[in-house]
């Protein structure tokens, strides 16, 4: 079982209902949308159905979604998490989103820092992939500085071992 992660300016926790408004505007900000495989608009019905499938997901160890929670103003500006858990093969799936506002201030390196080693220990993992958007530089950078390695650039597909 997962439990909170707090660093110096973030929590990570799982995701709830309580988070379907901020992860709603995050998810349909065109800045984040247009790098992420969700159908937009995102209804705050498709929110919801989404969290609720992320929570089911966690129960049957296929998927886990934390919320990034700003420890100052006590709100959620992000998600990361794993899916396609493998545990037969020891993989899953690393997504993750921010909101702008906090774009290039270290807080998903800091999220992603402090959570990989946790969910590697929790599900036994010796790999972790990560499928970003090519055109999403600083995500592939974020990657890379976490020791990902590209291992096909047409769609840029990143892994990790462990």
């Amino acid at each position: 079982m997962f439990e909170k992660i707090n660093t110096p300016r973030i929590s990570l926790r799982l995701i709830s209902h309580k988070d379907v408004t901020s992860l709603h505007a995050i998810l349909n900000n065109p800045l984040v949308s247009k790098f992420n495989d969700y159908s937009t608009p995102l209804s705050k019905s498709d929110v919801k159905q989404l969290i609720q499938d992320d929570i089911s997901g966690y129960y049957e160890g296929e998927v886990i979604r934390l919320a990034i929670t700003h420890n100052t103003l006590n709100k959620a500006i992000g998600s990361c998490g794993l899916y396609k858990i493998n545990e037969q093969v020891s993989c899953a799936f690393l997504g993750f989103e921010l909101a702008p506002d906090f774009w290039g201030k270290g807080y998903m390196k800091e999220a992603l820092v402090a959570l990989i080693p946790e969910l590697v220990m929790i599900f036994k993992l010796k790999t972790i992939y990560a499928e970003v958007d090519s055109r999403n530089l600083a995500s592939c950078n974020l990657l890379n500085g976490l020791g990902f390695q590209l291992i096909e650039s047409k769609s840029s597909v990143w892994f990790c071992h462990f």
